[in-house]
Parts: structure tokens; sequence; C-alpha cells
């Protein structure tokens, strides 16, 4: 059987759970050292009945009655999430009205004087009789890790929420709590649940979720939304606001039991979007949604089913998402090259640490305890061959169009068509041999044979993986020397078509940050759209204010940087440009920022880094409100 409608992670467990029964009948070559079934399988593979969410798009409006019994969400369009038992894979792929199946990935986490920079500050107070917009009447959307609703930062002036709603795909339902509609798992609270907690003497006994001291979360919904309200000794009341200050809120605290306590799957994050926008649309509230998380696998094309889903959820007037472009440009993730018939290209792919720093230091060596994985894209009117070469030698390969290998901790699975987009792409992951908990460091050589190279241009990605200090950051494989191309490194969803992807740079020296993933997309769309202030911005800190367990307590500011933190600017001032006129769409409110955006070194146009330059609400608002004049000029609002 073929299971070209399965992505290539579930071909691994699909080929694995069934390998004696079909081995004979696909394209599977299967060396004699290949294990027999899951329970000797690789350290990364899916045990048989494992439950695991993934995103399935159908061909009709309904799932198919042979698995009505799984716990199906719609999504967008005829795109679903569903848990599904790794071990119904196969009859999944065979069903007639299933057209892709796509495993979640891995998703990881990506004031006063920036908010100034973006001219925030400025809409705020408005001028000359017109009115300030400060995002009332505007839904903001988080999706992140940890928030801390009991921070001042986030209630209104009589002390109860400004949280419509805060749902912890976490937790399981205990008596008097239910999850959302429509989603059969994680806890839901409303505003009402969580006023009752404020008032308690425990809130976190009332509302189960307890944000770690300084949450990325907390901190990215300060950005995005705080009021300024919360202080200390050391940071006085009001001088730390975000960019939409009266904007009510949403926060989703994503599912992460399915990988570890750190990062959660798209196919999670797909179901915090569309449960996101389905309370706009109850509540009546233009929204933007702010994400920053991401990885760094897929097609960077916009065409993953995470992606199009979200452009489909953002086809409603009042909509917009706004995502961090990543930062990967540190981490050596990207590879480019053409080759023509008959030529080849080798590629470097170094595991087990020594990686170059910006500083020009160098990474030490370590034990890399995780699975690598290594997607290479090229056009479809060509064929590519690939061999891959272990640091030992050991030659795994070459592996044709059509073709998978499954050998020792090595599967590799080529594609001439891939159903999301047409385009061929190569996917490699490596584990951990059986036993051992490490993958052998070293250089694995991957080379492509141009059979037929009429384009010949191919992009190659390493996707993120665990990145421990305390490791050496070892566990991130990467690109050496030459090898590595310093553009086309924005993550996903950065690459989505109507989401807007912010670059982060530092408001103090007015440079973009040396970590700030790189445009453009690999159908060399102008991404990101903007850049904002994400480096060491000070906003609200969660546990502010509650003992550190050391005989002190907690900051209500702690400074952050990263693309994570220039996002959540973005995603407020957009608050202000809605609050302005609900009925924008997100292709206006993406265009309108690129227009009045400030032009890094007064050079027009796109720039990979800068995108079209720095954010400005002020510019922004104006623009909205007299359409005929100068985008780049300022002026009084």
């Amino acid at each position: 059987m073929q299971l070209k409608k399965l992505d290539p992670r579930l071909r691994r467990y699909a080929a694995e759970a069934e390998l004696k029964s079909f081995e004979n009948e696909t394209n599977l070559d299967v060396s004699p050292s290949a294990p027999e079934s899951l329970e000797s399988a690789s350290a990364g593979s899916a045990p048989l009945g494992e439950v695991r969410r993934v995103l399935v798009e159908l061909q009709t409006e309904h799932p198919p009655e042979a698995f009505a019994d799984f716990n199906w969400v719609h999504v967008a369009g005829k795109i679903y999430s569903v848990s599904l038992p790794m071990n119904r894979l196969v009859e999944l792929n065979g069903h007639p009205l299933v057209e892709t199946v796509e495993a979640g990935r891995r998703w990881f986490p990506m004031l006063e004087s920036s908010l100034a920079e973006t001219k925030a500050d400025t809409v705020h107070q408005g001028s000359s009789g017109v009115p300030g917009r400060t995002g009332a009447g505007v839904l903001v959307g988080i999706i992140d890790y940890g928030m801390d609703f009991t921070l001042d930062d986030f209630r209104n002036p009589d002390g109860t929420t400004r949280l419509a709603f805060l749902w912890d795909q976490r937790l399981d339902a205990r008596q008097g709590e239910r999850a959302p509609d429509d989603f059969a798992y994680g806890v839901e609270y409303g505003a009402d649940q969580i006023n009752q907690a404020l008032n308690a003497t425990d809130p976190f006994s009332v509302v189960r979720h307890r944000a770690e001291a300084g949450s990325h979360g907390t901190h990215v919904a300060g950005i995005a939304a705080g009021n300024g309200r919360s202080h200390d000794d050391n940071f006085a009341e009001g001088t730390h606001l975000g960019a939409a200050p009266e904007a009510t809120l949403i926060f989703v605290q994503p599912d992460t039991r399915d990988g570890s306590n750190t990062f959660t799957d798209s196919s999670h994050v797909v179901d915090a979007v569309a449960y996101i926008m389905g309370k706009a649309d109850a509540l009546d509230m233009p929204c933007v949604i702010n994400m920053s998380l991401g990885q760094n696998g897929g097609s960077h094309d916009g065409e993953s089913l995470v992606e199009r889903a979200i452009d489909r959820l953002l086809e409603p007037l009042g909509r917009a998402f706004v995502s961090a472009a990543g930062n990967e440009h540190v981490w050596h993730g990207h590879a480019a090259g053409r080759i023509k018939t008959g030529e080849s290209r080798e590629l470097r792919w170094k595991t087990g640490g020594g990686m170059p720093l910006p500083d020009g230091s160098v990474t030490q060596t370590g034990t890399d305890r995780t699975s690598s994985e290594l997607e290479i894209w090229y056009s479809s009117v060509d064929r590519f061959a690939v061999t891959l070469i272990a640091p030992d030698g050991t030659q795994y390969g070459p592996v044709n169009p059509g073709k998978s290998l499954l050998q020792d901790e090595v599967f590799i699975d080529s594609e001439r068509f891939s159903s999301l987009n047409g385009q061929a792409r190569i996917y490699m992951q490596l584990e951990a041999p059986f036993g051992l908990g490490m993958l052998r460091s070293g250089v694995w050589t991957v080379k492509l044979e141009a059979l037929e190279g009429e384009n010949g241009q191919f992009d190659a990605w390493i996707e993120r993986d665990l990145r421990d200090k305390n490791n050496n950051y070892a566990d991130q494989s990467f690109f050496q020397g030459g090898d590595f191309d310093p553009v086309r490194t924005l993550g996903t969803p950065a690459t989505t078509r109507r989401a807007i992807a912010v670059a982060n740079y530092s408001h103090h020296s007015l440079a973009p940050a040396a970590s700030s993933s790189r445009g453009p997309t690999r159908d060399n769309r102008y991404k990101p759209e903007v850049a904002a202030p994400g480096t060491n911005i000070v906003a609200s800190g969660a546990q502010g204010g509650r003992s550190n367990g050391n005989g002190g307590v907690h900051p209500v500011r702690v400074p952050k940087s990263g693309t994570s933190m220039a996002a959540p600017h973005v995603a407020g001032i957009v608050a202000l440009l809605f609050q302005e006129a609900r009925s924008l769409s997100a292709p206006q409110v993406a265009n309108i920022l690129m227009a009045t955006s400030d032009n890094p070194d007064g050079t027009p146009g796109f720039d990979a880094a800068w995108g079209f330059g720095r954010v400005n609400a002020a510019r922004a608002l104006r623009l909205l409100r007299d359409p005929d004049q100068p985008g780049r000029t300022d002026a009084v609002i």
C-alpha cells in the first residue's frame, strides 16, 4: 500500500507498525537490521496504541463514518484535527475521503521605551480633537505558555479581569469544570470563574492555571495589551503599558503532554486558533491573535495544513494573525543551492554540538539526546537521488523519488509530488539507536544527485530541536561551514500567506537582531512584513509580587528578547487599527503596516532582515483615517 496521504513522520510510524504485513507490497526498502515492530523501534517511534493529535484534510465536510468515534474538531474548510491511535494510520491513509494527514510538529516559544519607538503611545493619546485608540472593544488572543491572570496589568480599574476566557489545554476537567464546546480536552475558564479566583485566598485553587515566574506568555500578553497598573518599588505604575491597554483578552495554554513540558505541537495550536476565532464570532468582536511560537520544518511556502487553516480562518473581515518571524538566523538551519542534470552537491549535517556563534566562538561538543530531522524541497520537474553517509562512513541509499529507506537509526522518504503543494520533498530523520539514548555525533553527509535538473534549485531546513545551554546546545543539529545559507530562515507559521510576520530589532541601536529570522519565503513572497522592538523588552512578570521562596518576591517586570517580544507590539497595534475600523481584512491590515513603516537607513523596498521597516502605529492610523496621502511622512494623527 502506498502511504502518499501521510506526511513523512507518520509514514515512519506506519512503516514500522505494518512492516511484516506489507513490506513486500510497498516501495519501502527495508534493510535486515530494520526493527520488526514498534516495541523494538528507535526511541522516537510511537507505540502502536499511542494516541496522537493529527491534522486531516478531507474531501467532504464531515469525518468518515469509520472514524466517527474519534474526537474530530472542525478547524476551517475541510481541515480537522483529530486524536488518532497510531495503529489506525494505514487505515486512515486508505480511506477515499481523506486527502492529507499531517503530524503535529513541535512548536517552541521564540517596554516603556519600546512602546514610544512604535508610536503606539501617540495613538493612545490622540490629538486635536481626534480620539485616541487603546484597543477597547477588540479581542486580543494570545497562544502561549503561562498567563498570570492575577496581575493588575490584566485587570480593570475595579479589580475584575480583562480576560474573557482562559483555556488550558493541558488540564483534565474536575468537578465544576468543563472543556470548551466542540473541544473534548482541557479546561475552559470564563470571566466569572476568573473573577471568583481573584477574590479567593488562593486564586490558583479556583482557576488551576498557575504560570511559572517570568513565564513567556505573561510577558507577551503584557507587551500586547498590559495596562501598566502592575507596580512595585522598582517599577512605577503606568510606565509599562502594552500597545492595546484596554483590549479584551483570551489566553490559550497549548497542550504539552504529547511531547515535553516546554513545547506543544501544531495540531493543538490550530485548535487554539479555531477556538479564539470562534469566541470572536460569538462575542461579535474584531480579533487579532498573537503567536510567538513556531517551528522550522515544512515547505516554507504557506502550504502546510496549519498555514492553510490559519489562512481560511482569516478570510472574514475583522480578523488578523501576527506571528513571530522566529529566532533561527543564528542556528544555521537552512541550506540551498542549484544542481543541473548529472551534477551533485554535498551538505554537511552536524550533530553533537560545535556550532559557531555570532561572537566568533564555537559551542563545545555534547550528547545529542533527541531525534534530528531535515527536509529538502525542490521543483517536481526535477528528479533527485539522495544518499546519507554517517560519520563512520556507513552509506544509506541512494534513495530515488517514490522510495523510502528504514535502516538502523536512519529513515529517508522521498516523494516527487507532495500532496500539500505538488513539490518534491526529501525527508530525513535520525533516531538514537535502540537502547543507546543518543545520536552518533559528527558530520552526516547528505549527497544530492540531479538525475534530472531542469530547474535545479533546492532548499533544505533542519527542524528546530531542544536548545539546552547546559548541554552546549548539542541537541540542535546544524549545517556546517559554508553550507549554511543566511536567507529564508523564517519559521512556520511566519510563512502563512495572510499572517503578519514580525522581525526583531533593537530600539536602542536601531539594528536588526542577529537571531531574527530572515526572509523571503521559499516561493519568494516578501516576509517578514515589518520589524518591531524585541531586544531587552521589559514587560509583565508572572508571579510578580509573590514570594520567590528565598525571602524576597518576584519582580513585576522582567526583560526578555526575541521575535517573541517583537510580534506582540504589532498585535497590539493591529488592535488599535481594528478599534478604528473593525471591518478591515487581514491583507488590508498587513499592507497598511507595510506602507507606513520606517525604512531602515532610508532604503526603500523590502529587506530580508527588516521586512519593509520599523512599524509605526501613528502613521498607520493616520493613513487609515485618510488614505489619500503619503504613507511614510510624519503628521499629527
